[in-house]
């Protein structure tokens, strides 16, 4: 027996929620339905404008979108790619940071850090707004979490949380004040 294994393609769009779905995709949006795509029932063959070539989506192309859902641009993402994707929740992963040890603060469990700044995070404002555990995984020093907090984090917090930043702030500082002595 002669089996031919398909090779998969993946296409993947950094913050898609911040394009315009329509420029990006125009007509060839309906192409992605997966029942649309080139070998299935409703295959849809297009002709692109200015090659004439004939266009269809392959069934072994995956396009992964990806995006932050504590921007606001998410509120407004279109209804046509609201219909062509699945949502995945990717929530910020505290337990990644166990083996993460700061050279010359090994008193600081980065993990229960993480966690109880989105536990305060999710409180006041709501759990879209937590970061994820990428702010801390690369880390090796205190001072490196200073500059990672001030460069990051704190950046983060004053764009987003603009109406609330003073009642985060107060939340938070004798939380992390201990890190900045």
């Amino acid at each position: 027996m002669n089996h031919i294994i398909e090779k998969k393609y993946v296409l993947i769009i950094d913050e898609i929620n911040r394009g315009n779905v329509s420029s990006i995709f125009g007509e060839l949006i309906t192409l992605l339905e997966e029942d649309k795509r080139k070998g299935n029932k409703e295959e849809i063959e297009v002709v692109l404008p200015y090659s004439q070539d004939k266009f269809s989506v392959p069934n072994n192309l995956y396009i992964i979108g990806t995006m932050n859902t504590a921007d606001r641009s998410v509120e407004s993402l279109d209804t046509a790619l609201r219909r062509r994707f699945s949502f995945v929740e990717m929530p910020s992963k505290p337990e990644k940071l166990v083996d993460v040890t700061l050279e010359d603060a090994e008193e600081i469990d980065l993990e229960r850090l993480l966690d109880k700044i989105n536990q305060r995070i999710e409180l006041l404002i709501d759990k879209d707004h937590q970061i994820g555990h990428s702010f801390f995984i690369n880390l090796k020093d205190l001072n490196g979490l200073k500059i990672a907090f001030k460069n990051k984090y704190f950046i983060i917090i004053k764009f987003q949380f603009l109406s609330s930043i003073l009642i985060l702030h107060y939340e938070l500082v004798d939380f992390l004040q201990p890190l900045f002595r």
